[in-house]
């Protein structure tokens, strides 16, 4: 065969877009896009997920970021969301039984809200109404008559004491410390002397008549307190009157007005009899006003103020302006943000709170409706996790702040009751991140039932370019953009494919495509044009490489200079441009490295120089070993091989990874061996595997135009190309520079399937075939390989036959290689 059946035609080193195939001349006449393209698997396992209602149907969604999940979950979400019932509201009100636990209520969306301000009304009513009932003169009378009848009773009571004490002998002095018996004599109080002059006898008979009238004292200090908690009872009965007449019409109403609320209705019950227990707080004040705060310290509440705080609602979650159910992106999912928090006011040094300082995290607020978390912010934030999988578990959440979880001591602080939750969870991570979650965490597969990959590449058909139009029309809206020429378009396609390196696929990592939109049209704009046409998105293509390649430019300068040793002309024995792909951020480029290969005679030795000096990856590594496969059964079948081989990368210094280059490496090491030289003008990649097959590797695109760059700097020739594997004739979406140099018959791309195609591209002589005899071809590369190796066997055995005097013992041999039994090793 010759070297031109191994070309590839210039047609097939990329795709172009046809502009007239899009049916449009400006994106002005495109409809805009509605929803995602190119993610169906995707958007079916989203769709499941939401659709199914049962416990652990919440979502992972993976993939690389730019790749449109989010704006996707978003355009899904919404549209799903607006045909759901809208979700109730939720709030906290004061639990009179048990203070400390606010009591949690729902009700109808926008209910909350009235409630709140109908119980700020209601209290604001009573603070007025009720002070002002208990100033009006029925009051004062009604007071009066309850007093007076009291009275009444008292003064009977005192008579009946005075005349009693009277016909004993004695009178009651009625004094600050309580009621004390004087006696009598003719009328008058007896002095202490005329009492201490008396006769025994009638001492003894005043201390009796003391005793019986000290009786009566006490059953009058007895009646009195009865008629205190009398007059105190029939008070509290006018007082409890009063303010029924004016508080029972307002809570009638409400409860009327929320009858179908329960919880409500309890509450209002509940709020009534309250303010009936604490009629005090209601009435006017007899002090005198309290001074006015300081100009400069701000007002603090009072403590009727605080009071009052009681009667207040908590509208914790206020889904009046919903529009179907609820879609929470919250990106900063912090403990307190994903699950609420209860607010602390700096009083008079301490902290105190009260229910109106609850607040809601985004479970609260996706209540009914759907939360999406990135679930690496949600692993970074300390206690969110978790905290989450316990909702998930429970079905639903308590709002506690971290402190008293983690606290070893009970502290007195409010404790409101739990929330149900009827949210979907949705997850957004990496695929690598959302796999080591699910190996690691035995919980995701309970609580997160449903994977949704995004795919980072779609088909390249007719529909899925005017799917990309739309997406270019709907970036116009808004007068962000100019509109797109067609030709604009057909480019924009083009890139994406670059993007892929896939001729038969598109990009759906739709960030870096609305990137060259903005540039394109900043192009446009600087061109003071009204279109965004194909040159300016070439432009922008070629504005972000030369941004982006300055470590490639100084890469270029060095073998320009001749620092770094590549030939691009000639040919020589046991040395090959191998090509590398180089990643500095999210650019990647190519560039060559000579390859070398050094034999001679010895014990099977096969020396990876990148490997003894720790700067072969694994993936590398393998590739090695891999060739060393293949020598094995191409050539050591009948024979030990009786060589030593080394084989290197020249000036590179840092590690060496993948298998690329290990085909590269074996054409060196046939080179060497068969003594036939390499054509330096044709650089070469592609893994082989042990049968001698040429196999695909990534990053085919990059690799040419990097191998085209340096042999443009140098002056091309018109022999000069690149040798590929077949299998990547697909992958290629050469620059428009270098499809035209193949064109032009300037630079030449080959495509081999096997090391024989190889072989003969670079050698230009045939490879062979294995004769009948097992023999090759005379004048073929594998017959000069075999013919050296033959040639080492002969020196090894005379070299065995007259210096056995001075070789080691058995067991004494180097063991600094391992053997196997065709004599092949690699060092160990």
């Amino acid at each position: 065969m010759s070297i031109h059946d191994f070309e590839v035609p210039a047609h097939k080193l990329n795709t172009v877009c046809d502009p007239d195939s899009l049916g449009f001349e400006t994106t002005a006449e495109v409809e805009h896009l509605d929803g995602t393209i190119g993610q169906e698997r995707a958007m079916s396992a989203l769709e499941l997920a939401v659709d199914i209602e049962a416990d652990g149907y919440n979502l992972f969604v993976s993939g690389v970021p730019g790749s449109g999940r989010n704006t996707a979950l978003r355009s899904y979400l919404d549209k799903v969301a607006s045909a759901k019932p809208n979700p109730p509201d939720w709030g906290y009100v004061y639990n009179f039984e048990e203070p400390s636990q606010p009591l949690a209520i729902s009700m109808t969306c926008g209910m909350m809200r009235q409630l709140g301000q109908d119980m700020d009304q209601l209290t604001s009513a009573c603070r007025q109404e009720i002070p002002r009932a208990f100033d009006t003169d029925d009051y004062s009378h009604r007071i009066e008559e309850v007093m007076q009848e009291i009275q009444e009773k008292r003064q009977s009571q005192s008579t009946e004491l005075e005349q009693e004490a009277q016909r004993l002998g004695f009178t009651v002095s009625f004094t600050q410390s309580g009621i004390t018996p004087v006696p009598l004599v003719e009328g008058r109080q007896m002095t202490q002397e005329e009492f201490a002059n008396l006769s025994d006898e009638l001492r003894e008979s005043f201390r009796t008549r003391a005793d019986e009238v000290q009786h009566e004292i006490a059953r009058l200090t007895r009646e009195m307190r009865r008629l205190n908690k009398e007059a105190s009872d029939k008070t509290n009965e006018v007082d409890t009157e009063v303010v029924r007449v004016t508080l029972s019409p307002i809570i009638d109403e409400l409860q009327g007005k929320y009858a179908d609320f329960p919880k409500v209705v309890q509450f209002l019950a509940d709020v009534e009899a309250d303010m009936v227990r604490n009629i005090d707080v209601f009435k006017p004040s007899e002090g005198p006003p309290m001074p006015a705060s300081p100009p400069q310290m701000p007002a603090l509440p009072s403590d009727g103020d605080d009071f009052f705080i009681r009667y207040k609602v908590n509208c914790l979650v206020d889904n009046t302006n919903c529009q179907g159910g609820p879609v929470i992106f919250e990106f900063s999912p912090t403990y307190y943000n994903l699950f609420g928090r209860i607010d602390y006011r700096a009083r008079v040094g301490t902290f105190t709170t009260d229910l109106t300082m609850i607040k809601a995290g985004a479970l609260h607020r996706a209540n009914g409706g759907y939360l999406v978390l990135q679930a690496r912010d949600v692993l970074l934030s300390p206690l969110s996790w978790e905290a989450l999988k316990r909702s998930l578990r429970s079905g639903e959440v308590r709002i506690e702040n971290i402190g008293e979880q983690n606290s070893p001591l009970p502290s007195a602080t409010l404790r409101p009751q739990a929330i149900p939750i009827d949210a979907k969870v949705i997850m957004v991570g990496s695929p690598q991140l959302i796999q080591m979650l699910r190996s690691m965490d035995e919980d995701v597969r309970r609580y997160f039932k449903v994977n949704a990959d995004f795919d980072t590449v779609m088909d390249r058909n007719q529909e899925n370019e005017k799917q990309y139009a739309s997406f270019v029309a709907s970036r116009t809206s808004g007068n962000t953009l100019m509109h797109f020429h067609k030709t604009a378009v057909a480019r924009v396609i083009d890139y994406s494919s670059r993007l892929v390196e896939n001729q038969e696929k598109l990009t759906t990592r739709f960030l870096d495509i609305a990137d060259i939109l903005t540039e394109a049209n900043y192009w446009a704009d600087k061109d003071n044009g009204d279109l965004v046409m194909g040159e300016h998105v070439s432009k922008a293509v070629e504005q972000k490489r030369y941004r982006l390649s300055l470590t490639e430019d100084h890469l270029q300068e060095l073998i320009a200079e001749g620092t770094i040793h590549i030939a691009t002309e000639g040919k020589a024995v046991g040395q090959v441009n191998g090509l590398a792909v180089y990643s500095v951020g999210d650019y990647a480029f190519g560039k060559p490295s000579r390859i070398s290969a050094r034999v001679s005679l010895g014990r099977g030795q096969l020396v990876n120089i990148e490997r003894e000096t720790d700067l072969s990856g694994k993936i590398h590594s393998k590739g090695f070993m891999i060739l060393t496969g293949y020598m094995h059964g191409q050539y050591g079948q009948d024979r030990p091989l009786s060589l030593a081989a080394s084989i290197g990368f020249e000036q590179t210094y840092s590690e060496v990874d993948g298998d690329s280059a290990s085909s590269t490496e074996l054409y060196a090491l046939i080179s060497a061996l068969s003594g036939m030289p390499l054509d330096q003008g044709i650089a070469v990649t592609g893994s082989v595997n042990q049968a001698g097959d040429v196999q695909a590797i990534g990053g085919a695109t990059f690799k040419i135009e990097g191998f085209f760059d340096v042999c443009s700097a140098a002056g091309l020739t018109g022999s000069q190309g690149v040798m590929v594997p077949r299998d990547n004739v697909k992958n290629l979406m050469l620059r428009d520079d270098v499809t035209q140099a193949v064109k032009d018959g300037k630079f030449h791309i080959y495509a081999v399937s096997t090391i024989d195609e190889g072989l003969e591209v670079l050698t230009g002589v045939a490879a062979g075939e294995r004769q009948e005899g097992g023999t090759f071809m005379e004048g073929t590369v594998h017959h000069a390989v075999e013919a050296r190796l033959e040639e080492f066997g002969r020196k090894a055995r005379e070299f065995a036959r007259t210096g056995a005097a001075s070789q080691p013992e058995d067991g004494d041999e180097d063991d600094s290689t391992v053997s196997n039994d065709a004599g092949l090793s690699a060092r160990a």
